[in-house]
């Protein structure tokens, strides 16, 4: 199951149409403003819109008052913002979908996929990229992408193929106050059961040499930033 969200940060509509083209996603959430391009981009696959709708177009939401897409409407005045709120939805109905609980079962690009989730307000960002300790502490897997960069958690291994990576660099970041056992195989820099602390810059701006990348951080969480200029 692969499910798109489209919040109201930066969105290369270039870059943004070729990653939605050729893909399937079971459902489709625009995000306020995120609205605008969704329509736009002519996402024929929505399927829900959220937000308190302080930023998108009245005529663009108009449009979809009165057809299948589910409109799901918060006051302004709310503890949570509008991509907080569509990542639980997501949740909600990756949990609910059937065939999901085994590994096996699972695609390599199933999961949950967020568009306009970077931009200039930094503090939304930071918010953003924490907010996938949400569906990463309930085995759902879920990326931040946009047209420079792309990134989800880690803990346990991951292989990045070089013929399939999505940039040039590859990064680690720790999200909790250390990450352990890391261990960087195919790339420039390699590491061996290493510790890395918050605050240290160790794991970033990797390149991958080999055929590919295996990264492995066996205790903490680490956000995992494939990135390009």
């Amino acid at each position: 199951m692969m499910v798109l969200i489209v919040s109201g940060g930066a969105i290369d509509e270039r870059f943004a149409a070729g990653f939605c083209a050729g893909r399937h996603f079971d459902r489709v959430i625009a995000v306020d403003g995120g609205l605008e391009m969704a329509d736009r981009m002519g996402l024929r696959s929505l399927t829900d819109i959220v937000g308190d709708f302080d930023t998108v177009r009245p005529d663009i939401l108009e449009k979809y008052m009165h057809t299948d897409v589910h409109i799901h409407r918060f006051n302004p005045e709310k503890d949570y913002t509008d991509t907080d709120i569509a990542l639980k939805l997501a949740m909600r109905f990756w949990e609910a979908a059937p065939d999901l609980e085994a590994d096996c079962c699972l695609q390599k690009e199933d999961g949950i996929w967020i568009l306009g989730a970077t931009g200039s307000r930094l503090d939304h960002v930071l918010a953003n990229i924490t907010m996938l300790k949400l569906p990463f502490s309930r085995g759902i897997p879920a990326w931040i992408i946009d047209g420079h960069n792309k990134l989800c958690l880690l803990q346990g291994t991951m292989v990045i193929k070089k013929e399939q990576r999505f940039g040039k660099y590859v990064s680690l970041i720790p999200l909790t106050p250390e990450i352990s056992g890391v261990t960087l195989t195919g790339v420039k820099y390699p590491l061996n059961n290493h510790t890395v602390s918050q605050g240290e810059s160790l794991c970033v701006s990797n390149e991958i040499t080999g055929e590919c990348a295996v990264l492995t951080v066996q205790e903490g969480i680490a956000v995992v930033l494939e990135t390009k200029d």
